[in-house]
């Protein structure tokens, strides 16, 4: 009997000792899955604002809406209004300005930016300022450049750009280079 207890005893520690090796699904090491991000998370939602007054007031709003298609890749349409009048003795001029744009930045060597640009420009031209009188013209313009972008903490960042236009022109409101500082609030 003795000799059979001590059968048993061996042989129920090797079934402990059998079961100790298999996995069980709960043992395997748990990989983190990665997060399945949806259309929200994605969205990053930004823009600028910027204002001058005296002679010439000037109000520009630039709101800007991407979508992260992969993390160092965002693509994203823009908006623009400015209102300009210019004050100065002699000369009194004033228009509106819309445009849309299209734009996409790569992240790269964690917070700079490459940026490229289309933006369809809208404005008031005067041929002869003596005359005041103004005529609607459509400007074109392609932007490169790039930048750097700091975090504010959670999704939000600061960026400054400096951009150049490819599509210079007499028409064109813009200068070489152009500095734009924005921020972004991702969700």
């Amino acid at each position: 009997m003795k000799q059979f207890n001590t059968f048993l005893l061996l042989i129920l520690l090797s079934a402990f000792q059998i079961n100790a090796q298999t996995l069980t699904e709960s043992d395997e090491p748990t990989k983190k899955p990665k997060k399945d991000l949806d259309i929200l998370d994605k969205l990053v939602l930004g823009g600028s604002f910027g204002a001058a007054f005296g002679d010439i007031t000037f109000i520009d709003i630039s709101p800007t809406v991407g979508y992260l298609v992969s993390d160092n890749f965002l693509l994203g349409i823009g908006g623009k209004y400015i209102y300009y009048k210019d004050n100065t003795p002699g000369y009194q001029f004033q228009t509106n300005i819309y445009a849309g744009s299209l734009f996409g930045q790569y992240y790269f060597l964690e917070n700079f930016i490459a940026h490229t640009e289309y933006e369809l420009m809208n404005r008031g031209f005067s041929r002869d300022p003596s005359r005041f009188e103004l005529e609607r013209i459509n400007v074109h313009s392609v932007f490169v450049g790039g930048g750097y972008r700091g975090s504010l903490g959670g999704n939000s960042f600061v960026s400054l750009l400096v951009l150049f236009n490819l599509n210079d022109s007499e028409f064109s409101p813009y200068t070489n280079p152009q500095i734009r500082a924005g921020f972004g609030i991702g969700f």
